[in-house]
């Protein structure tokens, strides 16, 4: 078996943009928790000498962190947004947002640490200019009447 968490390789980049998708976070933000929380890095480690252990995965976060300075690499993934809940604790979410003749409709995607916590849905039908706006304040109200711990269960 080769080892795969190399700067530069395929293996490396597809399951970093994999875990970020599955994990609500951001290129850039998402760096330290996948090298921290993912099963490709833990499965990956076994396989490393220990005297090349440190030196091959800072040399890996350093790729990633080029290729998460890129625009191109980092505009494929949707904007990532924080508020807190109604217990303090950190919320992740992205939203989808559809526009129409009619209005806009959204879909918001959750996260609490490492656990995801389902969705929100929401419309609006009036004629705003910022239905982003519009949006994220429905998102966050619902989730500070919320506690992550709540929407786990569900």
């Amino acid at each position: 078996m080769s080892v795969k968490l190399k700067a530069g390789s395929m293996e490396l980049e597809a399951a970093f943009i994999e875990w970020l998708r599955a994990q609500g976070y951001n290129p850039a933000d998402g760096i330290d928790p996948f090298f921290s929380e993912s099963d490709f890095v833990r499965s990956q480690m076994p396989m490393i000498h220990e005297s090349e252990k440190e030196r091959l995965a800072e040399e890996a976060r350093l790729h990633l962190k080029r290729r998460c300075a890129d625009p191109t690499f980092a505009g494929q993934f949707p904007v990532v947004y924080h508020c807190l809940d109604k217990h303090n604790q950190d919320v992740r979410y992205t939203v989808v947002l559809t526009l129409s003749d009619e209005g806009a409709e959204w879909a918001a995607k959750l996260w609490s640490g490492t656990v995801y916590l389902g969705e929100i849905h929401g419309s609006d039908n009036g004629s705003h200019a910022h239905y982003l706006d519009v949006a994220r304040a429905n998102i966050e109200s619902q989730i500070k009447r919320t506690s992550a711990v709540k929407q786990q269960v569900r």
